[in-house]
């Protein structure tokens, strides 16, 4: 007897259908080949980013995914298939209150632990078997969490390796758990004694590999998403053909010139326009940008703020800001303006700003028991801010732009207060950012993934100082579902498929930062001689 269809609780996609992860590759309106855009793919996805936040596995593990391992703060926690009801909720009640966190002298410890280095990554890892003797791998890296310090590494904004330093930390925190990463249970189907995420890596190096690593994340988890990509690619040999990955969200992550050709990567990256998000990070994304046209419409269905004739005149006056926030510069001198018009205030009323803001307790309490002045931290956070637009563009933070900016806040803050420019503030860039399942309203990319896929305008990024972007057209008519791009076939290639070694200990990485990202159609380049593993 058939299994029963597991649907997504956001999307109703079919949990356990994962041959629209296999498409074959195409051309996109750009040139480039990638994996086909998949409505169900992009579906799938948006539930595997959404779960990460409560790692909510269970319709999971009932659609047929198993060996599923969760990463919080480094620490790795197994859910086994075969364990009972009771341990299952066991490990993912301790999963989520890690977290969580609620404890404030646990926040305290952990933001001190972020001094020089982030280790805050979540990230949930499981597989899937697929057709014709292959498996679907799942990494899909959680956003930004509730404990104030999971913004530290979205704030550590200097460039590192060519990338932004934070979501680089991150990353390498992840890859230092590949070996640790274990799936006993394809194993055993495979008579093998022992399977990591490292031994996977290694197949995927070669054409016939029977693993395919499907990425995805929102927000933060879809910047880790393009960082983890570029390293494997670049460093590991992983073929691009045995990759794809869907992002929600996603703040750009590199500089214009350290990757030569940022469109190649076998990425999508779906956001919103009213969404500010993926205007900050770093440069530019890695991969094809879908954009969806926000229009009353979404904001009516999806967006979670007071509807009174007030609150939409605070937003009208507010939303001009949010439109100077084109890229991370502008971002980093819209910020600058703001906390110089904030060091004139006074902690009581910064404070309240704070509230209105959601900024965490520990931190409100830190800066009312701090020895120092409130307007001194503000002035080291511009520093701050100097320093990493520097290192980003080369470029000084442009103290006229500052300046203006600082201006038109604090005009503004005359006309609204300072409670309410910062709650309104608040509004415009919360409500459009929206995944996770929630009762009541649709979130913004849930809404995009139903019911605007047609609508989504492509683009990318031409390397450069400062990079340009180009756009085309998706080629989709109104309800039509087999454009230029978008993809629904079922064909999976056949391949042929190597034996994976048995061996007790890992084969050693080799160290290949030195080529370039191999993003053909095939993986590999001319003349090159594949060596395959003993």
């Amino acid at each position: 007897m058939a299994d029963a269809v597991v649907r997504g609780e956001a999307t109703a996609v079919d949990l356990g259908n994962v041959t629209p992860l296999l498409l074959p590759w195409g051309m996109d309106p750009f040139g480039y080949l990638r994996p086909p855009l998949s409505v169900e793919a992009m579906r799938l996805s948006a539930e595997a980013a959404g779960c990460t936040y409560t790692m909510a596995v269970d319709r999971w593990m009932q659609a047929g995914w198993r060996d599923v391992t969760i990463q919080v703060d480094g620490e790795l926690s197994r859910v086994a298939s075969d364990a009972s009801r009771l341990s299952r909720k066991w490990s993912l009640y301790r999963v989520r209150s890690k977290i969580r966190q609620r404890n404030p002298i646990g926040q305290v410890v952990g933001a001190l632990r972020q001094k020089r280095v982030s280790d805050t990554g979540k990230v949930l890892v499981m597989l899937h078997p697929a057709p014709d003797g292959r498996y679907v791998v799942c990494i899909s890296f959680m956003g930004t969490g509730e404990r104030f310090y999971d913004w530290f590494s979205n704030f550590r904004m200097t460039s590192q390796e060519g990338l932004h330093k934070g979501f680089l930390q991150l990353a390498r925190q992840f890859e230092e758990n590949e070996d640790d990463i274990l799936f006993p249970e394809t194993a055993r189907e495979l008579g093998l004694e022992r399977l990591s995420l490292r031994h996977i890596l290694e197949e995927t190096r070669h054409p016939g590999s029977r693993f395919v690593l499907w990425l995805s994340g929102h927000s933060q988890g879809g910047a880790l998403m393009q960082v983890y990509a570029l390293l494997k690619l670049r460093e590991d040999g992983v073929l691009p053909r045995h990759m794809l990955g869907y992002g929600f969200a996603s703040p750009s992550v590199a500089d214009g010139t350290s990757v030569k050709d940022p469109a190649a990567f076998p990425l999508y990256h779906v956001l919103n326009s009213d969404d500010p998000v993926p205007r900050m990070g770093a440069l530019t994304h890695l991969g094809l940008q879908l954009t969806f046209p926000a229009d009353e419409n979404l904001r009516s269905k999806c967006y979670h703020w007071p509807r009174d004739e007030e609150s939409r005149r605070l937003r009208r006056l507010t939303a001009p800001i949010l439109a100077h926030m084109t890229d991370t510069p502008r971002c980093m001198e819209l910020a600058a303006g703001l906390l110089l018009v904030l060091a004139d205030y006074s902690p009581e009323e910064l404070l309240q700003a704070l509230k209105a803001l959601e900024v965490h307790l520990p931190v409100k309490r830190l800066l009312t028991a701090a020895d120092v002045r409130a307007d001194r931290l503000l002035r080291f956070a511009i520093r701050r801010l100097e320093a990493a637009h520097h290192s980003l563009t080369g470029r000084a933070l442009s103290r006229a732009g500052t300046a203006a900016a600082a201006d038109e806040i604090a005009a503004l803050i005359a006309q609204t207060g300072l409670r309410r420019f910062a709650d309104t503030l608040m509004q415009l860039m919360a409500a459009p950012h929206g995944i996770r399942v929630r009762s009541g309203m649709q979130e913004p990319y849930v809404y995009i993934v139903l019911q605007g896929v047609e609508r989504l305008v492509p683009w990318i990024w031409l390397s450069g100082n400062p990079p340009r972007q180009k756009s085309a057209s998706l080629g989709l008519a109104a309800g039509d579902a087999a454009g230029m791009l978008v993809c629904r076939r079922r064909r999976i290639p056949q391949r042929r498929m190597p034996r994976l070694p048995k061996r007790h200990a890992p084969h050693p990485r080799r160290d290949t930062r030195h080529h370039a990202p191999m993003l053909g159609p095939d993986g590999v380049r001319a003349g090159e001689r594949i060596v395959r593993p003993d």
